[in-house]
């Protein structure tokens, strides 16, 4: 029991800091911080993918990388070493242990699909042509790359559980401290009743780690984007940069949830079109490409299993 609780806290810790590589200036609030975490998953997946192309995750490289998070914190000490993040850890590490004990991670589809491709990325880079082994490593999403860093030295095996309960951590205490603060504030709008029904629907249904796999995750996050889109026209968030990523992520979680890559576009006419040209978009629009070559190699189709998609003359 205290060992899942420590593997959950100090998951929050080496994650958040890669978050501040693409989340900088923000307050230091709990609110804030559940968004830098996200971020941080979102950074992590993105040199997990990249990697693989010249090498396999293995425990050695996967440890490296997760590493660099600690020269992160000692260099902006002072944005991490505070009671607020403190306490923010501290309540996320509670809120993935409770998601995780008493639960049956490894369920069947974790045995099809997800743990037998984990397997894969960590003992070999990019495989040309996998699916022809079989069709189910065309069925995985970017979580899988993630697990893959995570399965290290610091975590070991435990350590492939840890990206889709961080996710899941990290947005509830996100509505739950805005929501803290409108009632504080007795504030009732639309925002609030937004969170209020989502966040009761996420205890009512989505309490159970072991049904995540990967579309929770991918529900989660749209969740997320849909509350940002309710505050940009409130004008009290006009990144664009921002929600570009996240609904990227979105689709690189499950492709059935493609049409949640127009929901940033909502905002453009609430933002400066030169203001686009940001290393945010450049981040986003080359992971999107990685992605969509890595698909290409693997499988032949930029969007697996989508026929049309699929370039049938491929050698």
């Amino acid at each position: 029991m205290f060992n899942l609780l420590f593997v959950s806290f100090l998951g929050v810790i080496i994650t958040l800091p890669f978050g501040y590589l693409f989340l900088k200036n923000q307050e230091k609030t709990i609110s804030n911080y559940s968004k830098i975490l996200l971020y941080g998953i979102m950074v992590i997946s993105f040199i997990s993918i990249f990697l693989n192309f010249f090498t396999p995750l293995n425990k050695i490289i996967s440890t490296l990388i997760i590493l660099i998070s600690l020269l992160i914190i000692f260099r902006k000490k002072n944005f991490f070493f505070n009671f607020v993040f403190l306490k923010f850890s501290t309540i996320t590490s509670l809120i993935i242990f409770i998601l995780l004990f008493n639960s049956t991670v490894y369920r069947p589809d974790a045995y099809l699909y997800h743990l037998p491709f984990i397997d894969i990325l960590n003992e070999f880079k990019i495989i040309i042509g996998l699916t022809n082994l079989h069709y189910r490593f065309g069925h995985t999403s970017i979580l899988q790359y993630t697990s893959a860093i995570y399965n290290n030295f610091i975590f070991f095996e435990k350590g492939i559980f840890l990206p889709s309960a961080l996710i899941a951590s990290s947005i509830i205490l996100n509505f739950s401290s805005q929501l803290g603060n409108y009632i504080k504030k007795k504030y009732f709008n639309i925002h609030f009743f937004y969170l209020l029904f989502i966040t009761i629907f996420i205890a009512y249904k989505m309490n159970r780690y072991s049904e995540y796999g990967n579309d929770y995750p991918a529900h989660f996050i749209f969740y997320y984007i849909v509350s940002e889109i309710i505050l940009s026209f409130k004008n009290k968030n006009k990144n664009f940069s921002d929600l570009f990523l996240i609904s990227a992520f979105i689709l690189m979680n499950k492709l059935s949830m493609i049409f949640s890559m127009m929901l940033p576009f909502l905002i453009l006419n609430k933002i400066d079109k030169e203001k686009l040209l940001n290393y945010k978009n450049y981040f986003t629009t080359i992971f999107l490409l990685i992605w969509i070559i890595k698909n290409t190699l693997i499988s032949g189709c930029l969007f697996y299993p989508i026929s049309k998609t699929c370039l049938v003359d491929l050698p």
